[in-house]
């Protein structure tokens, strides 16, 4: 297996010199790839790192990490593909997992992560609720093991995250996956698409990385303005996509499930004054895409979710 990286980078030379200098200790990586989303300095002075696995991409304008994954893309020569974020860290399985893969056919491999909150309880693992659907998805296994249609039906509702995956990168292309190029909830689309087109997909139990999330800050998990509105790109992808495919009905409660979690977590994220606009474009989106069939689907697999439906369809903004 010819393994490449691909780090979107924007701002953070720390994060990104200790996730290289871990990279580079490896014999993992065939191809590393650092798509530098406008950072000031430009994260080539800032990280002066130099290594003939290592390119450099630079973007003048900043357009978010989904750009930046998506620009990389072409640029791949490995066979295999991993987006990571510069602010993350491999664990020593990650290492166990790719000579695990060697010789394996798959269309990507997802693998459990260990989030920093978690681990500063002392347990290695993610957040409860993503915890259970790898649980109730069947997928702890110890080695890679092919994911069933019901395990994915399970697997695909955990957070959206783009680095919880090794992808064979002819079928990253052929498929056409990719990010939705806005601020936040980029991964939602890359996320998604991957189990609606991927016809083998491989899991392991090992925790292979960890995702650290700092309180406070200009990361991205911490925004509270209107950028975070610009989510419904990235639902009507996937949503576009869902309708286009042969698995709509395998996979539109799990998504149904998915976004009418994420509707209330958006909601309490947002500053006060943007609730209204939000809670209108939940309503529009709701009553253009989730037609009465779909609804009657998703309200017979699961009638909390219906619930949740058509109380978000009852708020008057």
């Amino acid at each position: 297996m010819r393994l490449t990286i691909v780090i979107p980078v924007w701002n953070d030379p720390t994060g990104l010199r200790r996730l290289l200098d871990q990279v580079l200790a490896t014999g993992v990586f065939h191809q590393i790839i650092v798509s530098d989303d406008a950072s000031d300095p430009p994260a080539q002075h800032s990280v002066p790192v130099t290594d003939p696995r290592l390119m450099w991409l630079r973007h003048d304008t900043q357009a978010g990490a989904g750009h930046a994954r998506n620009a990389a893309l072409p640029h791949v020569t490995g066979d295999h593909v991993i987006y990571f974020d510069s602010d993350d860290l491999f664990l020593p399985d990650f290492a166990t997992l790719i000579t695990e893969l060697h010789g394996q056919t798959f269309d990507f491999c997802i693998f459990r992560h260990s989030d920093s909150r978690m681990a500063a309880k002392g347990s290695q693992s993610p957040l409860a609720p993503d915890d259970g659907e790898w649980v109730k998805a069947l997928a702890m296994t110890d080695t890679p093991t092919p994911l069933t249609a019901k395990g994915a039906g399970r697997l695909c509702r955990i957070s959206a995250y783009p680095w919880n995956k090794v992808y064979r990168t002819a079928f990253v292309r052929d498929a056409r996956l990719r990010c939705t190029e806005i601020p936040v909830h980029n991964d939602l689309e890359l996320h998604w698409t991957s189990f609606l087109q991927a016809d083998r997909i491989l899991t392991s139990k090992k925790v292979c990385c960890q995702h650290f999330v700092q309180r406070g800050g200009d990361r991205l998990t911490n925004r509270t303005s209107a950028e975070r509105l610009q989510v419904f790109a990235a639902l009507n992808a996937v949503q576009d996509a869902l309708d286009a495919s042969p698995r709509r009905i395998a996979f539109a409660e799990p998504f149904a499930e998915f976004f009418t979690r994420l509707f209330p977590w958006i909601n309490d994220l947002l500053e006060p004054d943007l609730r209204d606009d939000f809670a209108a474009s939940v309503r529009q989106f709701l009553l253009t895409r989730i037609d009465a069939p779909l609804y009657a689907l998703i309200t017979l697999r699961n009638p909390a979710v219906g619930a949740r439906i058509n109380r978000a369809l009852a708020v008057t903004p």
